[in-house]
């Protein structure tokens, strides 16, 4: 018998399709505009024009107290790509593309703060749903498999104790909590009536199943919060469940944390603590500082940068990726392993590789392929040190042809030294004038032209100089000397402190305390899934100065945020 397709089953468009659709409508209307929360600002609107001006990190006078601290409005957050992703591959064992779903939308720099406002489309709506059904076919289409996912044998009976209990189990964990009476009803309704029109049970188990994974309660995570004893608005238990394994794990909450919600352990800066410490020694815990990095780095634009084949013929889908493993794994590598300073990531020689890789850092490459990666360590005394001279990093702030320094150092500002750079003014012209043939010029020549023109000398100021020192390396990352056939001047200038090259450059972050507190600020913001606002100072101070006293432990950081009051807090809707 052939099977029929989704828009075949009108009970399904009817539980999942039109639920899912009013859910979101509702969802992103009501909340789409307050990711800032009430008397809230983003850095980049303090800063503005003025970069470096007279204010403090929080956007107030230097020397003021900061204000008391406000938690941010309760959210619904749309899980990201990877998070979907991460979520059906956990659940249902099947890996699908989630480059055929809706984009992220990145707010901060962040997706996960652009979930709170990200607007799914009907046509967003759809591809999930095709995502979904062909998981759940997949699982389906394997007996042994799917038994094991059942665990039952369902009968197709409308009071069938196999499917409402399988639904129960499974829609625990896909859900984030147990399932109302009422909502195990209907997917048990959806489960007889397929299996009565389709005259099979287990075509019944299967369309509940889509319909489970397919409903917002599997897509979206509520962070809206109940009322305390003390009166304030704190996340309930299952939501510290959901947001301490998305933000630990990139993923769904195991059963054991969600029991411990139901316990009542996490509500109390204890039970908190060590279930984020157990999650962290899980193999999954590196997503803790991994995903961070991907998000925090904006490894996401890798895959979606050109490179004139001519001139990179290298620079494959395997080479894209591993740049991808590479960042992620340095800091997992430090984090993890070597228990390093977080300043060490702008020092140390540690690079994850391949063989594609490997080539363009000059390494052996004996023991690596496309998918064999290794940690390797580049030469002590080599040009090459901290992500900053990873291929990762490079290749994406790079046109088709050659390396940024502007893009290059417009990320540290924004990204290292939390002093975001305003846009440029609209009539300004942003592409470099090729030199003449018979005159070449390097691209710090050129740079220094642009910079005579007014209107880009200011900016040019803050960005230029910290991204010379990488002119040393090319579009992708690959160690050079020459620019154009002429000598490259590496020299320049970090927060007003000369650097003779890329070394340098590396070893002066290593040993700069303003890189760590942006780090702090940076992960608060990832974590909390808010821009950061005034009243967050007061937190961020005490994040600051405890990431200093750990020796700017990563881990550390992770786990003193978490139990931070302000990560439980929400404030009512407006």
């Amino acid at each position: 018998m052939k099977k029929p397709s989704w828009h075949e089953l009108h009970f399904s468009r009817e539980v999942a399709a039109v639920c899912a659709l009013a859910f979101v409508a509702a969802c992103t209307g009501a909340l789409g505009d307050t990711t800032e929360g009430a008397g809230s600002s983003s850095v980049g609107g303090d800063v503005g024009g003025d970069v470096g001006g007279g204010v403090g990190g929080d956007g107030s006078p230097t020397g003021s107290d900061p204000p008391a601290f406000q938690p941010a409005a309760g959210m619904l957050r749309r899980l990201t790509r990877t998070q979907f992703r991460n979520a059906v591959r956990d659940m249902l064992g099947v890996e699908v593309d989630i480059h055929q779903l809706d984009a992220d939308s990145w707010n901060g720099n962040f997706a996960v703060i652009g979930a709170a406002t990200v607007v799914t489309s009907e046509r967003g709506v759809e591809q999930y749903h095709a995502a979904i059904e062909g998981a759940v076919d997949a699982v389906f289409a394997d007996p042994a498999r799917r038994d094991r996912f059942i665990g039952c044998a369902p009968s197709g009976a409308e009071d069938d104790a196999c499917v409402r209990g399988f639904i129960e189990a499974q829609g625990r964990r896909a859900w984030r909590r147990p399932l109302e009476a009422a909502e195990v009803d209907r997917l048990a309704a959806v489960a007889a009536k397929a299996a009565a029109e389709l005259e099979s049970a287990v075509e019944g188990a299967r369309w509940a199943t889509v319909a489970l994974f397919t409903s917002p309660n599997f897509l979206y995570r509520p962070e809206l919060g109940a009322p305390s004893a003390d009166g304030s608005l704190r996340l309930t238990g299952y939501e510290t469940a959901s947001r301490l394994a998305f933000l630990l794990w990139n993923s769904l909450p195991d059963q054991e944390l969600l029991d411990e919600a139901a316990s009542g352990a996490l509500g109390t800066v204890e039970g908190i603590r060590a279930a984020a410490t157990r999650l962290l020694e899980a193999p999954a815990g590196r997503e803790a500082v991994g995903a961070f990095a991907e998000e925090y780095m904006r490894l996401d634009r890798i895959s979606t940068q050109a490179k004139d084949a001519a001139l990179f013929p290298e620079y494959s889908p395997a080479l894209q990726a591993a740049m991808v493993r590479d960042m992620r794994g340095t800091w997992e590598v430090l984090a993890f392993d070597d228990r390093a300073s977080a300043l060490d990531l702008f020092s140390t020689t540690k690079v994850v590789v391949n063989s594609e890789l490997a080539q363009v850092y000059g390494l052996d490459t004996a023991g690596l392929g496309s998918s064999a990666f290794e940690v390797r360590s580049l030469p002590a005394d080599g040009p090459r040190v901290g992500i900053l001279s990873k291929a990762g990093f490079l290749s994406q702030f790079a046109n088709q042809k050659e390396g940024s320094p502007t893009l290059r150092g417009k990320f540290m500002r924004d990204a290292l030294m939390c002093t975001p750079i305003p846009p440029p003014p609209g009539n300004v012209a942003l592409e470099l004038p090729e030199p003449p043939a018979d005159r070449p010029l390097t691209k710090r020549q050129r740079l220094e032209i642009h910079r005579t023109e007014p209107a880009c000398a200011g900016c040019h100021s803050f960005m230029d100089p910290l991204g010379l020192p990488l002119e040393s390396f090319d579009a992708i990352g690959r160690f050079r000397t020459t620019d154009h056939g002429l000598p490259i001047d590496p020299s320049g200038e970090f927060d007003g402190v000369p650097v003779a090259d890329a070394r340098a450059l590396g070893m002066t972050l290593s040993a700069d305390a303003s890189v760590a507190e942006c780090l702090v600020r940076k992960y608060y913001m990832y974590a909390a899934g808010h821009e950061e606002r005034k009243v967050d100072k007061r937190v961020l101070n005490a994040l600051t100065a405890s990431f200093e006293g750990s020796g700017y432990q990563l881990r550390e950081l992770v786990l003193d945020v978490v139990t931070n009051d302000a990560f439980s807090s929400v404030a009512p809707q407006p």
